[in-house]
């Protein structure tokens, strides 16, 4: 049997509605990866999230907004222009019960900013006002499945194991990033250059890793990404 992988969602405003959606190339790259892709809508009632969880196997954590610098003790800067208040609390209760239960857990670039606040960390809200010499991370007109900058992977961990030592190059669109790294986690991959915190991951626990990179759209194009979905389903089953 598939392992059931939820996916969090955001909303999608439209004239006369709102929708609850995610990229289809999370669905397609959990899919590839030989799971079975199930879509969490967001929840105002933030004990739907235990709920939800008893249904799954593992979650994947998605890109979208900013994470609201509330929930870490601060107030907005300027460039902080786009928080979903529902999204972030229901999405913190989730992230929480998860890691709590153990379950495999893999973070994309929001996702990882999610789970790291969610374990009591902090970020930058804006890495091009707030990182002396920060260099690029959120190239407007870049292609989804281009390669951007390079990372540099930590040894003994997880993501070295799944990519080696090389620098590995990744794509990037993100200007918040991972400060101060939450409980239990350690920062397993550096952007080079600038040594933005690239990936976190929880040595303590069964699978529970994320990345600032946004993975899924690189799976097609550059098959080696795959390994993070099929870590994810592997550890799922």
């Amino acid at each position: 049997m598939k392992p059931k992988i939820g996916i969090t969602t955001f909303y999608e405003r439209r004239p006369h509605k709102r929708y609850c959606m995610v990229s289809d190339h999370y669905v397609r790259s959990v899919r590839m990866a030989g799971g079975l892709p199930v879509l969490l809508p967001i929840s105002p009632d933030v004990e739907d999230a235990a709920a939800y969880l008893d249904g799954l196997d593992g979650v994947l954590f998605s890109g979208g907004e900013d994470v609201s610098p509330l929930l870490y003790g601060e107030s907005p800067v300027k460039e902080v222009t786009d928080i979903c208040p529902h999204r972030d609390a229901f999405e913190m209760a989730l992230a929480r019960e998860a890691m709590r239960r153990d379950m495999p857990v893999l973070g994309i670039c929001r996702g990882m900013q999610v789970m790291n606040v969610a374990a009591g960390g902090t970020l930058y809200q804006d890495v091009f006002s707030q990182v002396t010499d920060c260099l690029g991370h959120l190239p407007m007109k870049m292609a989804v499945e281009s390669l951007y900058h390079t990372v540099s992977i930590e040894p003994d961990t997880k993501l070295v194991a799944m990519f080696g030592e090389e620098p590995l190059a990744v794509n990037s669109f993100h200007h918040q990033a991972v400060k101060e790294v939450g409980e239990g986690f350690v920062p397993t991959a550096f952007s080079t250059g600038d040594a933005i915190v690239e990936a976190i991951e929880n040595p303590g626990k069964k699978f529970c890793l994320a990345v600032q990179w946004h993975a899924e759209d690189l799976t097609v194009d550059h098959p080696h990404f795959l390994r993070l979905f099929s870590a994810l389903v592997d550890a799922s089953r």
